[in-house]
């Protein structure tokens, strides 16, 4: 039955796909009836051709558009296979006046039309008005969507891509990279639309190694259709990066420095004409920093209690190249080609110092040691992507085709060394490990709109993701000779296969004010984690259906109500089902589950959105019912150790609302302030341990910036705050910061100088408790938060921001409203 369905619905993309749009293919035995049409457009003034202004041939009868097309340039056009008929071309290009040539008429007697001399106007006055209502704001709000462009935000020069996510509302990065969404923290994260080694693939958050110049915006769906793949609780964040793809030779570099000796620098390039556009970009950056945290343990044994306590203060070093390359070619007939390739280098060196103390319950000391750390990592990650693009005529739809590859390694050593005070309290070690992680994501899909009459949207499509993860790990310590020996701390070879084949269909109608979608996704997956060392396999086969969604009523111009539902699946990582056990600190385990099973979330969200000259408010009502809940928890031992890792909790349900507020009381002064909220309950019938709990979450941002000096100076603030929350084991404390920045433009825009300072209070940090029925375990994180950065940036080339889309431009992501 699962076979027979799959195949349906290979079947009926396929004929979708065979079927030709109105008008494409004469009957059969008649004789062409086409025509075409050809002319050059020139400034009236100058007398000089245009190059890529714009002309839509449109039907004389209902005005709809039967085909398009961009001078070249020499500023000439030519249309090929016209249906005959009468027809209309609408000429625009930015900074003239639209040109409207009527009464076209292609007759069998008179096929070919050269429509010789096109002149056009120049709109002085138009060009003042564009430069004044086509500013981009920072954050772009919908009701299924919302999407964040970097470019934008002052208050993230100089960072990293979880800088850039941290500002986003209902989006916090944790103190190792996690990321959580509207309280969740499993989120899909997609490089360009797709699964890529550099969001993580072997279940780590790489993102801190992305600078924030290499990026062009992050789009949120927080109830995505099923056009996307079901993974990620709370929704999904795409990453998307640096694409020039503006006419003729352009380009720019910055460059920044800040105290704490960081430093970063990014530069990129395009060229582009009618039948090309090739594009390149390269961001460096370098980072030094400290990295310390801090733990007291209560454990509690019969009548007795051991106190535990660890301070660590560290360092931490970062250095990475991110660069990426591509072309389009614009080929006839609507048809794009496009490759793209991306990578990314990376180093980060950590040193820590750590002192434990060990008292009982008379505040004796029973045990006292030194453990020093070096954990230096390098990762390498490449990334190419091909991809075909086929429109159909009369804006019927469009065929995607898309082949990418992700390959990423990344290599891991350790450093270890544990002195005791007293030799009674255990034996001096010097330990060494080194690990090597592999990644290669493989993925395969098909994608199809289609626009019957005018008033149906369906979209279809197949995808295959093949992903390979492997970890070989070994370790050695120092013997009493003062010669290393092999040991058990970190010895293993783990490996992990998934494949996961889908198929989506998907239709929509718009009916007078009301729009509509419903759609489904069928899905076969294969886990398969093998630790190759102990000779141990695991295997996990599931077939899934996950039906969406969504329903939009206009109540008037500006002002929608939207109620969307969709079912997800939260999927074991590879980190998650490693059983092997991490030794690196040996009071602080860490081991995956390979017992672990899928979470299913059923997710319902009901929007509002309001849209003035002046303000626009979004606002969501939102709740997740989640099965089989994936948590991470800690394992306390009688020893004193703990181990965190992972477990499944029946059920969670998290009801919250979210509230977006955009203001601009002035022309020159732009506000944002958002908020999040949300009730969560955990429940689970473990007899041992403590994993009922219940509580709010809720967190503020803000941001406002001003223009001042003829819109040439710019100042901005940003400011967070996340209450305090509560976790399946315990409460994480409150925390925030505040961000200041300002940037001054020269030379029409051309160069500019910047300064930032981060976190100016020097509050930024993690404290949280684990509260169980005989540990209490306080934990804080601090690093380096604060410092001062300078920037300067140059960018040549043209400088109109009216790119029009070509055909081939497609946006990323899908699946949402377009009619």
């Amino acid at each position: 039955m699962r076979l027979t369905v799959f195949l349906f619905f290979c079947l009926t993309a396929l004929l979708s796909l065979a079927q030709p749009p109105v008008g494409q293919t004469p009957p059969k035995g008649a004789a062409p009836a086409i025509g075409s049409l050809d002319g050059q457009v020139f400034d009236s003034i100058s007398r000089k051709p245009i190059e890529y202004v714009e002309l839509r041939l449109c039907k004389q009868t209902d005005s709809t558009v039967v085909t398009g097309i961009y001078t070249d340039e020499n500023g000439k056009f030519v249309l090929e296979q016209v249906p005959l008929g009468s027809y209309f071309i609408r000429v625009n290009q930015s900074g003239y006046k639209e040109k409207i040539i009527r009464n076209i008429q292609l007759t069998q007697a008179k096929p070919l039309r050269k429509l010789g001399s096109i002149s056009l106007v120049s709109d002085a006055a138009n060009i003042q008005e564009i430069e004044i209502t086509a500013e981009t704001p920072v954050l772009q709000s919908g009701i299924d969507k919302k999407v964040y462009n970097v470019g934008e935000d002052l208050s993230v020069q100089g960072g990293s891509a979880n800088d850039v996510l941290n500002n986003i509302p209902s989006i916090e990065v944790d103190q190792d990279g996690n990321i959580s969404l509207r309280g969740e923290g499993n989120v899909t994260i997609l490089i360009d639309g797709r699964p890529s080694s550099l969001s993580g693939g072997n279940g780590k958050n790489l993102l801190s190694g992305i600078p924030a110049a290499s990026i062009e915006r992050i789009e949120i769906v927080t109830n995505p259709s099923a056009k996307y793949d079901p993974d990620g609780t709370a929704g999904i964040i795409n990453v998307v990066l640096k694409k020039n793809i503006r006419l003729g030779l352009n380009g720019n570099v910055t460059l920044s420095a800040a105290t704490g000796n960081a430093y970063t620098g990014s530069t990129s390039m395009n060229m582009r004409n009618t039948k090309f556009n090739v594009f390149g970009n390269y961001a460096y950056d370098y980072k030094e920093g400290y990295r310390n945290n801090f733990s007291d343990l209560d454990q509690t044994y019969g009548d007795s209690t051991v106190f535990f306590d660890q301070r660590r203060y560290g360092t931490d070093f970062s250095e990475t190249h991110t660069a990426k390359v591509g072309m389009d070619l614009y080929l006839k007939d609507r048809n794009t080609l496009s490759w793209t390739l991306s990578g990314n280098l990376g180093a980060r060196d950590r040193f820590g110092d750590q002192e434990n103390y060990r008292y009982n319950e008379n505040n004796d000391t029973v045990g006292v040691w030194n453990r020093t750390s070096f954990d230096p990592g390098y990762n390498r990650n490449l990334d190419l992507g091909l991809n075909y693009s086929w429109e159909f005529k009369e804006d019927k739809g469009t065929v995607d085709w898309a082949a990418y590859q992700s390959i990423g390694n990344t290599t891991n050593a350790g450093y270890y060394e544990q002195t005791y005070d007293d030799a009674s309290y255990g034996r001096n070690l010097d330990q060494r490990l080194f690990s090597l992680e592999k990644n290669n994501i493989t993925t395969l899909q098909m994608d199809m709109v289609r626009i019957i009459k005018s008033k149906w949207r369906t979209e279809s499509g197949l995808k295959l993701i093949h992903r390979n993860m492997g970890v070989d790990t070994h370790s050695d310590s120092r013997d009493t000779a003062g010669v290393f020996q092999a040991d058990t701390l970190a010895f293993f070879n783990y490996e992990y296969t998934e494949r996961i084949y889908s198929a989506y269909g998907i239709v929509g109608r718009a009916i007078n004010k009301w729009k509509f979608q419903l759609g489904v996704r069928l899905e076969q997956s294969y886990q398969e984690p093998n630790l190759v060392s102990k000779n141990e396999s695991y295997s996990n086969n599931y077939f899934n259906v996950f039906p969406s969604g969504h329903i939009r009523y206009e109540i008037k111009k500006g002002a929608e109500l939207s109620l969307g539902y969709s079912k997800r699946i939260n999927r074991p990582s590879s980190d998650n089902l490693n059983p092997f056990t991490s030794y690196a600190d040996p009071y602080n385990l860490r081991r995956g589950n390979p017992a672990l099973r899928p979470e299913y979330i059923h997710s319902v969200d009901f929007s509002f959105d309001y849209t003035q000259k002046k303000w626009s408010v979004t606002a969501s009502a939102y709740q997740r019912y989640s099965l089989e809940v994936i948590q991470r928890v800690k394992v306390f031992y009688a020893d004193g150790t703990s181990a965190g890792t992972f477990a499944n909790i029946n059920s969670s349900t998290s009801s919250g609302g979210e509230l977006v507020f955009q203001f601009r009381p002035l022309p020159i002064w732009r506000n944002t302030v958002s908020a999040n909220g949300n009730y969560v309950i955990y429940k689970d019938d473990n007899p041992s341990a403590n994993w009922n709990r219940q509580g709010f979450i809720w967190g503020l941002k803000y941001s406002s910036s001003i223009e001042l000096w003829k819109r040439s100076l710019i100042l901005q603030v940003n400011g967070r705050y996340n209450a305090p929350s509560i976790t399946a084991q315990g409460r994480m404390q409150p925390r925030g910061s505040v961000e200041f920045s300002a940037e001054k433009s020269f030379k029409e825009g051309k160069w500019a100088i910047g300064t930032r300072v981060s976190d100016i209070f020097n509050t930024q940090g993690f404290n949280f408790e684990v509260e169980q029925p005989t540990i209490v375990q306080r934990s804080e994180f601090k690093w380096l938060t604060r410092r001062v950065f300078i920037t300067l940036r140059y960018k040549f080339g043209r400088s109109d921001f009216t790119d029009r889309k070509r055909p081939g431009d497609q946006p990323s992501g899908g699946g949402g409203f377009d009619f």
